[in-house]
C-alpha cells in the first residue's frame, strides 16, 4: 500500500469517525485508541515525519518553502470557500458575519491563533458551533516541522524527542484517566501521542530502517493491545511503492468537516453522504490548488515537481 493510499485512506477514517458525534450519535470506540479519527489522524503524523525528514535532507535550504507551498495555498482556499458558502446559511446580520469571517480566514490560515467559529453558523448542530474541527491537527503539525528544521533533523534529537513525547503522553495517560476531559492535559497528551509518531517516522527516515513486511503485519495486529507504540513499524513495514493520480487526502481532511456540519443540520448526515459530498471538493482542491502550488516548489537533483519522497509518495 502506497503512503498516497495510506494516506487517503486515513483521511476517511476522520470522516467516518467523525460522521456519528456530528450526528448525534455517540462515537464509534475502537480498540488501541480512542476512535478512527485518532487512528487516521496517527498514522498521518507517521508518514509525515518520515516524508518531511526526507524532504529536509534533500534540500534544507528551501524546506521550510515547501512546507509552506504545501499546506498553505489548499487551506487558504478552503477557508475562503467556507466563509462564502456558509454566509448564505448563517443566522447572524452579515456585517457581523463578514466581520467574524475575516477573523476566521486570517487566524486559521497564520494556524497559531486558529478559531473555530463563525457568527450564526453551526448553533443549532448537534455539535454545535464548531465549523472545522480538525483544524488543530495542522498547527501542530506545522509546529513539528520548525522542530525538526531547529534540530536540522540530527538522529539523535529526533530520537530523544520522540522517547520525550512518548514518555509525557503515556505518563498523562496513567496518571490521568480523564484526560480528554480538561483541555490542558487533553493539548498535551495529543501533543506528546503524535509528536512520538512524528519523530518515530523521522527516525525511521534517517536510520533508513527496513521494516520488513512481516514487522508490519505484526504490528498491526498488535495495535490493539499497544495501541499507537505500534504504528510506525505498522505504517513502514506496510508501505509499498507508488503513488496515486490525484494525492485526494488533504482535500478531504480539511473541507469534510464543515460539509459534514452542514449534513446534520439538513439530517442527511451518514458515511455514505458524507464521503460523496467531500470527493468533489478534495478532487478540485488537488487538482486546482495543490498541484499547481506544489509545482512551484524549488527542484533538487533526482526530485519532481510533486516532490517525491520515499517510495513515490509526495510531500
Amino acid at each position: 500500500m502506497s503512503f498516497d493510499l495510506m494516506r487517503l485512506l486515513a483521511a476517511l477514517l476522520v470522516v467516518v469517525s467523525h460522521t456519528f458525534p456530528l450526528s448525534g450519535e455517540p462515537p464509534l470506540t475502537i480498540r488501541g485508541v480512542e476512535d478512527l479519527g485518532a487512528l487516521g489522524v496517527s498514522v498521518f503524523f507517521v508518514i509525515s515525519g518520515f516524508l518531511v525528514t526526507g524532504s529536509y535532507q534533500r534540500d534544507p535550504k528551501s524546506y521550510l518553502l515547501k512546507r509552506i507551498l504545501r499546506i498553505e495555498p489548499g487551506l487558504i482556499v478552503s477557508l475562503v470557500l467556507t466563509v462564502v458558502l456558509l454566509a448564505f446559511v448563517t443566522t447572524a446580520p452579515q456585517a457581523e458575519y463578514w466581520r467574524g469571517a475575516t477573523l476566521y480566514v486570517v487566524r486559521n490560515a497564520l494556524l497559531y491563533p486558529a478559531t473555530y467559529e463563525l457568527p450564526g453558523v453551526f448553533a443549532d448542530a448537534p455539535h454545535a458551533g464548531v465549523v472545522n474541527g480538525v483544524l488543530w491537527t495542522l498547527r501542530l503539525e506545522f509546529t513539528f516541522y520548525l522542530v525538526l528544521m531547529l534540530i536540522r533533523a540530527n538522529l539523535k534529537l529526533v530520537v530523544a524527542l520522540a522517547g520525550l513525547c512518548a514518555g509525557a503522553w503515556l505518563s498523562l495517560v496513567v496518571t490521568t484517566p480523564g484526560w480528554a476531559d480538561e483541555q490542558w492535559s487533553r493539548i498535551a497528551v495529543l501533543a506528546g501521542r503524535n509528536g512520538f509518531l512524528f519523530f518515530a517516522g523521522s527516525a525511521l527516515w534517517l536510520t533508513r530502517a527496513k521494516v520488513p513486511l512481516w514487522l508490519g503485519a505484526l504490528s498491526a495486529l498488535a495495535f490493539p493491545f499497544v495501541g499507537p507504540l505500534a504504528l510506525p513499524t505498522a505504517v513502514a513495514g506496510l508501505s509499498r511503492p507508488g503513488k496515486l493520480p490525484a494525492d485526494l487526502s488533504y482535500g478531504v481532511y480539511i473541507y469534510a468537516f464543515p460539509i459534514q456540519q452542514q449534513l446534520a443540520l439538513m439530517g442527511q448526515l451518514n458515511v455514505v453522504t458524507a464521503i460523496l459530498a467531500v470527493l468533489p471538493f478534495a478532487v478540485a482542491s488537488w487538482f486546482l490548488v495543490e498541484r499547481p502550488a506544489m509545482r512551484l516548489k524549488p527542484r533538487v537533483a533526482g526530485e519532481s515537481a510533486g516532490g517525491v519522497g520515499f517510495k513515490g509518495s509526495r510531500k
